[in-house]
C-alpha cells in the first residue's frame, strides 16, 4: 500500500494534468472537425483554400502574440521566480501591443496574397485571433503558473466553446460564411477576454494593468516567440504560398489533408501541453536530467505516433466521410503526409529539453533555421509540383529539426554535466587527519 501511495503521489497530479489537457484537446478536436465539415459543405473548394491561406498568414503572427508570451509567463514565474503581478503587467503590455501590430501586418499581407476573401473579413479574423484570443490565453497561462495546469485547463475550455458557438449559431441561422464566422469570433473572444482579466485573475491576486517590459523580458519574448512563429510558419506557410501561386483549389485539398494529420497529433499535443512545465526546473547536481526527461517523453510519444501513423495510412481510403466528396482527392495527400506524424513527435522532446537547459537562443536558432529551410523549399517547389512540393518541404524540414535538436540536446547536456561535476569536486570537503608522528 505504501508503494501504491507513493506512485499516486508521484503520478497523480501528472495524470490529472494529462486528463484536463485531453478534455480540452478533445473539445478542440470536435470543434475543428465540425467546422471543417460545416464549412466544407457550405464553401467552394477555392474559397476554403483562401480561408486556409488566410490562416497561413495569421497563424505565424499569432505565435508572436500568445504562444511565445505563454512560454515567457511560465519561464519567468516558474523558472526565474518573478512576481506574478509584475509578469502579468509586463506581458499584457507585450501581448496587446504586438497583437495590434500583427493585425496590421496580417491585413496587409493577406490582401496581397488572398484573392477569395475580402479585406474586411481578413481584418476581423486577425483582430479575433491576434488581439482578443491572446489576452484570454495570457490570463489562462497566468492561472497555470500560479494555481497549476488543471486550473488553467478549466479556463481554456472556454476557447473551443466560443468557437463552437460562433460556428453553430450562424449555421443554424442559415448565414454561415467566413465573414459571419469571423464576426462571431470577435464577439465571443471579447467576452471571454474581459471575463478572464476582470473576474478570474483577481481571484489569484492579479489585477489587469500595464507595465513597462524590462530588457530581459523583451529579449526573452523574442527568443521564445520567434521560434514559435517560425514553427507555425513552417506548418502553415505552404498554404499561403499555394494561394500566392494561384493554386487555391490545391490549397483547399492540401489543407483538408493536413488537418487530418494535425488532428492525429492531438494525443501527442495533449501530453506535451500537460507535461511541458515539468521540463523547465533545473535541479543542481542532477546529472543528465534534461536529456533523461526528453528520452522519457519521446519513448512514449514516438511509439504512440507510429501506431497513429499506421492507422491513418491504412484507413486513408475510408476517410472520405471526414472531408466530403468535394475534398475526396485529399485522401491521397494524407498518405504522402503520414511520415510527418512520427517526425513531429520525435522533434518536440529535445526542443523542450533545450529550454530546461536555458538554451533559449540555441533553440530559437534551430527552429528558425528549419522554418527558413521549409519556406525556401515551398517557394522553390510548389509552383511546379503543387502540394507534392509542400509535402517534400515539410518532411525535409522536420527531418532537419529532429536530427539537429537531439544532437544539440546531447551536446549541451554533456557540457552542463561537466560543469556540475567540476562544481561538486570543488565543494568536496578536504579530509582532516591527525599529523603523522
Amino acid at each position: 500500500m505504501t508503494a501504491i501511495r507513493r506512485l499516486i503521489g508521484r503520478y497523480g497530479e501528472m495524470a490529472s494534468d494529462v486528463a484536463w489537457s485531453g478534455l480540452g484537446d478533445f473539445l478542440s478536436l470536435a470543434v475543428n472537425m465540425l467546422s471543417f465539415i460545416l464549412l466544407g459543405s457550405t464553401l467552394e473548394v477555392e474559397t476554403y483554400g483562401g480561408y486556409i491561406g488566410a490562416y497561413g498568414v495569421i497563424a505565424p503572427l499569432g505565435a508572436l502574440t500568445w504562444s511565445g508570451i505563454s512560454l515567457l509567463i511560465l519561464q519567468r514565474i516558474i523558472r526565474e521566480g518573478d512576481s506574478p503581478k509584475v509578469v502579468a503587467a509586463r506581458t499584457f503590455t507585450l501581448t496587446i501591443s504586438q497583437g495590434l501590430l500583427a493585425t496590421v501586418v496580417a491585413v496587409w499581407i493577406g490582401s496581397e496574397v488572398i484573392s477569395t476573401i475580402d479585406v474586411s473579413t481578413i481584418a476581423m479574423m486577425a483582430v479575433s485571433e491576434l488581439v482578443l484570443f491572446p489576452i484570454a490565453q495570457a490570463a489562462a497561462t497566468l492561472v497555470q503558473a500560479v494555481k497549476g495546469f488543471a486550473a488553467a485547463a478549466r479556463l481554456r475550455i472556454l476557447m473551443p466553446a466560443v468557437r463552437l458557438g460562433a460556428l453553430l449559431i450562424p449555421y443554424f441561422l442559415g448565414i454561415l460564411t467566413i465573414r459571419t464566422l469571423a464576426f462571431s469570433w470577435i464577439v465571443g473572444f471579447a467576452i471571454t477576454a474581459a471575463a478572464s482579466v476582470f473576474f478570474v485573475l483577481p481571484t489569484i491576486g492579479i489585477r489587469f494593468g500595464f507595465g513597462r517590459p524590462s530588457p530581459e523580458y523583451l529579449r526573452g519574448n523574442l527568443e521564445l516567440s520567434l521560434p514559435v512563429t517560425a514553427s507555425t510558419l513552417q506548418t502553415n506557410g505552404d498554404k499561403a504560398v499555394m494561394n500566392y501561386y494561384g493554386l487555391e483549389a490545391d490549397a483547399g485539398l492540401y489543407g483538408a489533408a493536413f488537418r487530418i494529420i494535425m488532428l492525429s497529433q492531438m494525443p501527442i499535443k495533449t501530453m506535451n501541453q500537460a507535461l511541458f512545465q515539468r521540463f523547465l526546473p533545473d535541479n543542481a547536481g542532477d546529472l543528465g536530467q534534461h536529456l533523461r526527461r526528453a528520452k522519457r517523453f519521446a519513448s512514449v510519444s514516438v511509439l504512440l505516433s507510429f501506431f497513429i501513423a499506421a492507422v491513418i495510412y491504412v484507413a486513408a481510403p475510408f476517410l472520405t466521410f471526414l472531408v466530403g466528396e468535394k475534398f475526396s482527392e485529399s485522401v491521397t495527400i494524407v498518405r504522402w503526409l503520414v511520415p510527418v506524424i512520427p517526425l513531429l513527435a520525435i522533434s518536440r522532446a529535445p526542443l523542450n529539453g533545450l529550454l530546461g537547459l536555458g538554451k533559449t537562443t540555441v533553440r530559437a536558432a534551430t527552429i528558425i533555421s528549419s522554418a527558413i529551410l521549409s519556406m525556401v523549399l515551398y517557394i522553390t517547389l510548389i509552383e511546379s509540383l503543387s502540394w507534392r512540393g509542400a509535402v517534400v518541404g515539410t518532411i525535409v524540414a522536420e527531418l532537419y529539426i529532429t536530427v539537429l535538436g537531439w544532437y544539440l540536446l546531447v551536446r549541451y547536456q554533456r557540457q552542463a554535466d561537466a560543469r556540475d561535476l567540476e562544481r561538486m569536486a570543488d565543494l568536496e570537503p578536504i579530509p582532516v587527519g591527525l599529523p603523522s608522528e
